[in-house]
């Protein structure tokens, strides 16, 4: 097995400003498990074919997610501080009675209808301020529209509210790029961390006091009156829900906005009427795969690929690579608007395939749809600005300028 001292899987340098696409899939052909080492001794197994990623997945009995989903996500490789308390770090069977009430409040289908309204108004209301001519910062002007309609409806807040809490839950992801937090990362990452805690755990207690239930941290607050659910708990969760979906959908926004940017011809396709902006979006999620890797520990050895490795270990699961398998999708270094059967993985899979799943989805495809009728595009005119971040494939500028529609061209 190969084994790679000081990887470049490490470094949130190298996938902002190397090639980590090629990299990974240099893996996936010769060396599709391998060991990542750090001469401080962290280590991780890295699974970069799909059907492995996918067995790692649903196979919650061996791998265990109470270790944390990132790579030095509590700066030293131990047992995250949230476990068996915030659903993305928790195993059977406290997984499922955490995850039970969430679905039940923030995810079930009355609340992702409010949810799509909310979204499609906040959309439709920034483009409509906008001008052939003008030009903008997509990624902080457009982008974080999706993610605040669904704060508002979840957390039952405004607009003003929506936009402090986007801040501080992306300077709690983008905490390493100084176009976030300047030159003291670690420092703006527990001032980001307490900042959103405060904020929600105000919510609970606004809500416990009021007895209001019809948003998702009003129904978490009467869990907790009814002693159904710790506090702490229900603050933890709320965090998991801010960061988990406040984070992907304004970056993958941002990405798809380049990707019709850069393959326009596609693009066409859906002006057109040839393909739907359903199958479009399961594409974007490929394409753009936000989320790059989760990380899970082993609790028994597991066999993947050929390979046995051993308890204890550290494995990382890249979404990224795995949706550019050739064994599953037909020309995957390609971006193929109108692509059947698209079976990517930028959700995950298993028992912890991501809860926001259904509500990201929605937002992105409402993009989707609000630019393919809009009648102006955007036109990139400045090279994208890469995220400083090995788990999140993002952006933190893409300068755009409006355009007719018929001027973005084909």
């Amino acid at each position: 097995m190969l084994v790679v001292e000081d990887s470049p899987l490490y470094s949130a340098d190298f996938f902002a400003v190397g090639d980590p696409w090629a990299y990974l899939a240099d893996l996936r052909e010769n060396n599709p498990v391998s060991i990542h080492r750090r001469s401080d001794g962290y280590e991780f197994y890295a699974l970069t074919r799909y059907d492995d990623v996918y067995a790692a997945y649903v196979d919650h009995i061996r791998l265990s997610s109470s270790y944390g989903t990132m790579i030095d996500g509590s700066y030293r490789p131990q047992k995250d501080s949230a476990s068996g308390r915030m659903l993305i770090v928790a195993d059977q069977p406290a997984h499922t009675a955490i995850k039970k009430p969430i679905k039940a409040s923030g995810f079930n289908r009355t609340m992702l209808e409010r949810t799509g309204r909310t979204v499609r108004r906040n959309i439709r209301n920034a483009l409509a301020e906008l001008s052939v001519g003008d030009r903008l910062d997509f990624s902080k002007v457009i982008a974080p529209e999706l993610p605040k309609g669904v704060l508002e409806v979840l957390f039952g807040i405004g607009s003003k509210d929506a936009t402090v809490l986007l801040e501080a839950t992306r300077t709690m992801i983008g905490y390493r790029d100084e176009a976030y937090v300047g030159t003291s990362p670690l420092d703006s990452l527990v001032d980001a961390q307490l900042e959103v805690l405060d904020f929600i755990d105000d919510l609970i207690e606004q809500r416990i006091r009021s007895g209001a239930d019809d948003d998702m941290i009003g129904f978490l607050a009467q869990c907790v009156t009814r002693g159904e659910i710790s506090r702490d708990v229900a603050l933890l969760n709320g965090l998991n829900v801010a960061v988990g979906g406040n984070e992907t959908t304004p970056h993958t926004a941002s990405l798809t906005v380049d990707t019709i940017h850069r393959e326009r011809s596609q693009w066409q396709k859906l002006i057109d009427g040839d393909v739907s902006c359903e199958v479009a979006t399961q594409e974007f999620l490929r394409w753009t795969s936000t989320n790059s890797y989760v990380q899970r520990l082993t609790v028994t050895d597991f066999a993947v690929g050929g390979y046995v490795i051993p308890a204890d270990s550290f494995v990382t699961l890249w979404n990224m690579s795995a949706n550019r398998d050739s064994s599953v999708f037909e020309h995957p270094d390609s971006f193929v608007i109108d692509r059947p059967n698209n079976k990517q993985l930028a959700f995950g899979a298993g028992v912890h395939r991501c809860i926001g799943a259904p509500a990201a989805t929605l937002e992105i495809q409402t993009l989707i749809e609000e630019l393919a009728s809009w009648g102006k595009a955007f036109a990139v005119v400045e090279t994208p600005q890469r995220l400083h971040s090995n788990f999140m494939l993002g952006l933190t500028e893409l300068q755009v300028e409006v355009v007719k529609s018929k001027d973005l061209g084909a």
